[in-house]
């Protein structure tokens, strides 16, 4: 997405002789409403991730908030159990269109260690980006009604907030498969006060939120915090259309989680969480 000037969540960016950047964190709630929630709520990490990720390119000065960008996979560590959010921090790497990577370090007022996360994307340069997704929204059909969605309890999915669910209870117990639905309604403010975005697509705070979701469902309401993950993006998830969130078997040892996220029978992003009691 092209990134909104109206508001930077980061500010006092210094440009360091390594190329480094860095900068202090905004605490105003008023215009961050999510910073009401904890640290380590994944509305708050990605968000964050998005808007210091691009803030810092543009104090680099290498990054250009005209062209259009996608993510396309991201990880990020939490830090010890009772830190609070982040007033600073520092961007390790560059952000800009020959190598589109940044690596982002969190700090919070005590100088504990917040989060670090990392990333990579692709900024189109060439391409027609508006009529490209206008095509690609107009080729999956839309469902004649959403009103109807049967969306899981609050309870089950970890929310004080019905209204902020986006998946069902699961349709298949054998492969753990749960249907998903986010709209423009129930994506972006006020239907939602603490998630942004394009309002083209669902995002990746978006998707981050649907596992945290789907780890509480599987967990039987069990509200862990999600202290780590990795994301990686194949494909646009389309806004109003239902999708699949998908349980996958791993032998990774501990309090791990993988899922994929699939739409009109493709792929779409896969997905790997750390949870912790």
């Amino acid at each position: 997405m092209t990134h909104p000037r109206k508001k930077s969540f980061t500010h006092s960016h210094e440009v360091l002789v390594d190329g480094a950047v860095s900068f202090k964190c905004s605490g105003d709630t008023d215009i961050w409403p999510w910073l009401t929630l904890a640290p380590f709520d994944p509305i708050v990490v990605q968000t964050i991730n998005y808007w210091t990720s691009v803030e810092t390119g543009i104090a680099r000065g290498t990054w250009d908030p005209t062209k259009w960008s996608a993510l396309t996979q991201t990880e990020w560590t939490c830090g010890a159990a009772g830190v609070s959010h982040a007033t600073h921090g520092v961007a390790d790497s560059k952000m800009d269109e020959s190598d589109p990577r940044y690596q982002l370090t969190f700090f919070d007022k005590n100088g504990s260690l917040v989060y670090r996360m990392s990333g990579t994307g692709v900024i189109f340069k060439n391409r027609d980006f508006e009529t490209w997704r206008n095509k690609a929204k107009r080729a999956i059909e839309k469902p004649a009604a959403l009103m109807d969605f049967p969306y899981a309890s609050a309870a089950r999915t970890g929310l004080e907030e019905q209204a902020h669910c986006f998946i069902s209870e699961l349709i298949d117990q054998d492969n753990r498969v749960a249907h998903g639905l986010i709209t423009k309604d129930n994506g972006f403010p006020p239907g939602h006060p603490y998630l942004s975005g394009s309002g083209d697509h669902v995002n990746s705070t978006h998707l981050a939120t649907i596992a945290r979701q789907f780890v509480n469902l599987m967990l039987d309401g069990a509200s862990p915090d999600i202290v780590g993950g990795h994301m990686s993006f194949h494909r646009y998830v389309e806004l109003d259309i239902p999708f699949q969130v998908q349980y996958v078997p791993t032998k990774k040892a501990g309090n791990h989680m993988s899922l994929t996220v699939s739409q009109a029978d493709h792929l779409c992003a896969t997905l790997a969480l750390e949870y912790r009691s």
